[in-house]
């Protein structure tokens, strides 16, 4: 299990925040049955399909930048009461949150902000206090319309106080972080979507939020999570991804497949598209 790489000058770390209930995958994915797996069984856990809530670090350009930040502490009842363990695996791997620079939300759902904002005082105050907050706009502008905040009351809890504060920046396609570090739209997921292309010294990487869910999205890029708001959006996006990823040989960081298979390049073999896991 790799759980980290260098890519060029900027070092890559996997953390794990926390492990949700497995389920069935024709629950994750909608337009698929049994029969569709049957090729896919070393995907599964037990014929069930585990995400894993695993996110990345970066050390670029001298700063430490957070991708996405989890479920949060928990106990989350959505999730069986399961609790996240995200920043004491920072600090097993090195990282306090005083350390972070940059967290960069690949997009605004649950398990991707919860731990922005720290509650414990009853005021909400950041995790990662000396940390920019960058998120995509178009996220925040779909997830303020009242006919959406309403079902994603972590909004409210996680991102909004960040503006109030004034820590959170709202950033579009083609953003630079740094000279590494550059923002890509890939709406579908979520309107706002997106990836986090990295380039360094002649060599790529790329994270990429839930744009994958599973492996096996490689081969079968047209297999949508029932959560996508664009199904269409989403089957494109991955498609153009995973085209650059092949043709430019790019690593590509995926924190919802298993610890073992989070790090890899996508590579053909007989006309088809296979995930080769970086050991």
């Amino acid at each position: 299990m790799a759980n980290h790489i260098k890519v060029g000058n900027v070092d890559i770390t996997y953390v794990l925040d926390m492990l949700p209930p497995p389920r069935d995958p024709w629950a994750m994915f909608p337009t698929t049955d049994a029969h569709d797996w049957e090729p896919y069984h070393d995907a599964l856990e037990d014929c069930q399909l585990q995400l894993y809530y695993g996110h990345f670090y970066l050390r670029s350009k001298g700063q430490t930048i957070m991708v996405d930040t989890g479920m949060g502490p928990g106990p989350h009842p959505s999730r069986d009461n399961r609790t996240g363990d995200m920043l004491n695996q920072l600090k097993l791997s090195g990282v306090d949150p005083e350390d972070v620079d940059i967290v960069l939300m690949t997009h605004m759902h649950i398990d991707h902000v919860g731990w922005n904002l720290d509650y414990t005082s009853g005021e909400p105050k950041p995790y990662f206090p000396n940390a920019r907050y960058l998120g995509p706009r178009l996220d925040w502008e779909h997830f303020l319309k009242p006919e959406f905040a309403a079902n994603a009351p972590w909004v409210a809890h996680s991102v909004i106080p960040l503006e109030k504060m004034g820590l959170l920046e709202l950033i579009d396609d083609g953003y630079v972080v740094n000279d590494e570090v550059t923002a890509i739209s890939t709406p579908g997921h979520t309107p706002g979507h997106m990836v986090f292309d990295i380039t360094s010294d002649g060599q790529k990487a790329m994270v990429v939020g839930d744009l994958l869910h599973s492996k096996v999205q490689v081969e079968r890029p047209e297999w949508t999570a029932g959560v996508d708001t664009d199904k269409e959006a989403s089957q494109r996006n991955r498609m153009m991804i995973l085209d650059r990823a092949e043709s430019e040989d790019i690593v590509i960081a995926a924190g919802h497949f298993h610890p073992d298979d989070h790090l890899g390049k996508v590579v053909r073999k007989e006309g088809k598209r296979y995930w080769q896991v970086i050991k």
